[in-house]
């Protein structure tokens, strides 16, 4: 009889710990001092330091967590999203 109600026991344990999972994490949203103000690069792949409030370079940047916030499928589409300006040739 014990070896006919383990496997039942077993089943519905582990149904039971399948859902208890946490809740979701909540996206915090970005403050404005967490970005370079628009037009100015805050840091560079060329490891050079750069001093605080200064701009390493000048442009735009979006990095791969905003590209995926976009929905798209391609970068080329969430890059245009991002920012209309952007022009691409090809896909």
């Amino acid at each position: 009889m014990l070896t006919k109600a383990l496997p039942a026991l077993a089943c519905a344990a582990l149904t039971l710990l399948g859902c208890a999972t946490p809740p979701p994490r909540q996206m915090q949203p970005v403050t404005t001092a967490d970005k370079p103000p628009a037009g100015c690069v805050a840091q560079t792949a060329t490891q050079v330091p750069v001093k605080d409030n200064a701009c390493a370079g000048f442009g735009s940047t979006y990095t791969q967590k905003d590209l995926l916030s976009t929905g798209q499928t391609y970068p080329s589409q969430a890059l245009r999203t991002l920012d209309p300006s952007v022009t691409l040739e090809g896909r």
